[in-house]
């Protein structure tokens, strides 16, 4: 633990002589909590499994190290004493949330075996709610039905899950069970991990606020699917989950991931038909616009960094977005040296998509009375520097992997 003491005591440190402070601003908080989470984390798993602090934690911890000095890059390292500014756009804000968790879960869930995310999904989902029919898994998990239909299909070659007919509620086999019961405690133990810091009271809180959020993203989804239709759009009928307003879903809420993945799965759908209506563009492709335009011109790393895609996809987006006249390249031969903006048009549409953000956030967060939301908010930001602790354990153990 030597290296997480050294930490604390250079961040706690007197703050007006303390170089480490005033060069991480308001990161020197999160980088403590990081620590601190990584550090809980470890002990946790230290003791499930009878054993002691591994040989290799230090490893570990210098590799956190670095995740935050880049984090510390990215950010430019702000003056503390300004106010942190909530983010306008709530749909972002959860992408980068979940990315990072959906990252680090794969890693871990994959040790114990190879199943996709939606697969895992579905298989707590029975464990948490009992059988159910597809349609209900659907719009707990916020995905259209022909995905459900085709993860359902794996579960049942692997026998995870039966039904007596196709349209008769899943349950899971003994199979299933056995392996999402061995899933299930590692979902727990990284369930602690990302509420670390947040009391019992605040956590309830918090996921009360979400299913306020959530029946408003559900709605907004309708609403849209509605105008998609109406103007002779491309949805399938299929697509859209019948539901009360107002009506719980039969959501796995014994953890905070769930529920945030839901929300976001509706809210990110209502986004590509919001977007496509607007623009005419996909929503990968109205985001990185929306990238590019933020503080034009924008150079290749930064942009692929705030995307938080592989380069191959990133790039084949851009490159449809200057064929389509929509964003200019200027530099060097080679995207890497290129600096992009968007043309005239391209402008045009960024105002639109930037306007829609606002909009959908401002529809999605009008029932919470200002200290609710700062209180939301402050809770969010707790769940998102536990989660970069954990995706970044999780890549150190993948690191002594290979």
């Amino acid at each position: 633990m030597r290296a997480h003491d050294v930490l604390r005591s250079s961040i706690t440190a007197d703050t007006e002589t303390n170089g480490a402070t005033r060069a991480l601003g308001k990161l020197a908080e999160d980088a403590l909590a990081i620590i601190d989470a990584f550090a809980r984390g470890v002990q946790i798993e230290a003791s499930a499994g009878g054993q002691g602090w591994s040989a290799d934690f230090e490893r570990r911890l210098e590799i956190i190290l670095k995740g935050i000095d880049l984090e510390l890059a990215q950010s430019g390292a702000g003056d503390p004493d300004l106010p942190v500014q909530p983010p306008h756009v709530i749909q972002g804000e959860l992408w980068q949330l979940l990315h990072k968790t959906r990252e680090s879960a794969e890693l871990s869930y994959s040790r114990e075996i190879d199943l996709i995310e939606l697969d895992r999904r579905i298989l707590f989902l029975l464990r948490s709610m009992g059988p159910l029919v597809p349609a209900d898994v659907a719009s707990a998990v916020g995905v259209d039905k022909a995905q459900v239909s085709r993860s359902v299909k794996r579960l049942l070659e692997l026998k995870m899950v039966e039904r007596e007919q196709i349209r008769a509620p899943l349950r899971l086999t003994r199979k299933g069970e056995t392996l999402s019961k061995k899933l299930m405690r590692l979902a727990e133990l990284r369930n602690r991990e990302l509420t670390f810091d947040i009391g019992d009271a605040e956590l309830r809180e918090f996921l009360a606020t979400i299913e306020i959020l959530l029946d408003r993203a559900v709605t907004l989804y309708h609403e849209e699917y509605d105008l998609a239709h109406e103007k002779g759009g491309t949805v399938s009928l299929g697509d859209r989950e019948e539901r009360k307003i107002g009506e719980k879903l039969p959501l796995d809420r014994t953890r905070i991931v769930s529920p945030l993945m839901t929300l976001s799965s509706y809210f990110s759908r209502s986004g590509a038909l919001a977007f496509k209506r607007l623009t005419g563009l996909s929503n990968f492709e109205a985001y990185v616009l929306y990238e590019i335009g933020k503080n034009p011109p924008i150079a290749w790393t930064p942009l692929v960094r705030a995307l938080e895609r592989d380069h191959s996809q990133a790039g084949r987006t851009i490159n449809t977005l200057v064929d389509r006249g929509l964003v200019t390249r200027e530099g060097k031969p080679g995207r890497r040296h290129g600096r992009f903006a968007p043309s005239k048009e391209g402008a045009r549409l960024w105002e639109r998509i930037d306007e829609a953000g606002r909009e959908r956030s401002a529809y999605l967060l009008a029932p919470l009375a200002t200290d609710q939301r700062r209180r939301f908010l402050q809770t969010f930001e707790k769940i998102r520097r536990n989660a970069v602790a954990q995706l970044e354990r999780e890549r150190a153990f993948a690191e002594l992997d290979d």
